[in-house]
């Protein structure tokens, strides 16, 4: 009974959902939806709790032991509980000030840091990855150059201006990449639906400390 209770209160609770999803105004349904969305965000935030203090448990850790990197650590726990405590006691909702201030100074400038060294991770990937070696590399490599050259302002200024490759970079974003990333999303989608099903009907409850049937 220890399983099948919390098997039983998922599913009960996941057919209210779904249900409450796609057929609104029913007033039940609407006052269900409603209690689940608290009651995830009150999980949520005890999610964010628990991770918070294993963070701090394992960072602590490696600062007590002076191992490689302890200084990051430390920048880590002062940034971590400096943003909790600024949440919870100063900005106490997302209108205030100091939030729009805390990620034009620091969130946004991070983050242009990160993906600018991301770069030079990826002209290192596609350097491997436009080595002709077979017909699929010869096709990447040919669709890279168009997109590179209709797309970037110097590709455009070395042919003059002329809009036959940027129309082609244009249909390639617009059809093969838009029919791609599509093909991915309903993949995704129907892999997350497949989980929430396993999940739902007691296949998969590895989230109550068992192994998948």
């Amino acid at each position: 009974m220890k399983k099948e209770i919390p098997v039983a209160i998922t599913l009960i609770l996941a057919i209210l959902y779904v249900a409450a999803n796609y057929f609104t105004g029913v007033g039940f349904l609407d006052a269900a939806k409603e209690r689940l969305d608290r009651w995830y965000l009150v999980v949520a935030a005890w999610a964010v709790l628990v991770g918070s203090i294993n963070l701090s448990q394992i960072h602590g850790r490696r600062i007590s032991q002076r191992r490689e990197g302890w200084v990051f650590s430390v920048w880590l726990l002062i940034c971590l509980f400096g943003m909790m405590f600024f949440g919870i006691f100063i900005a106490k909702n997302a209108s205030h000030p100091g939030w729009t201030f805390m990620y034009n100074q620091l969130i946004a400038p991070m983050n242009a840091t990160v993906y600018s060294t991301i770069v030079f991770y990826i002209g290192s990937a596609a350097y491997r990855a436009f080595r002709v070696r077979s017909p699929e590399a010869s096709v990447l490599l040919i669709t890279a150059l168009i997109m590179m050259l209709g797309r970037v302002p110097l590709g455009r200024m070395l042919l003059g201006g002329h809009p036959a490759l940027s129309q082609m970079a244009d249909w390639i974003l617009n059809v093969p990449n838009a029919a791609g990333m599509r093909g991915i999303q309903i993949g995704a989608c129907l892999g997350g639906v497949a989980t929430a099903l396993r999940i739902a009907l007691g296949i998969e409850r590895g989230h109550l400390g068992g192994t998948s049937e």
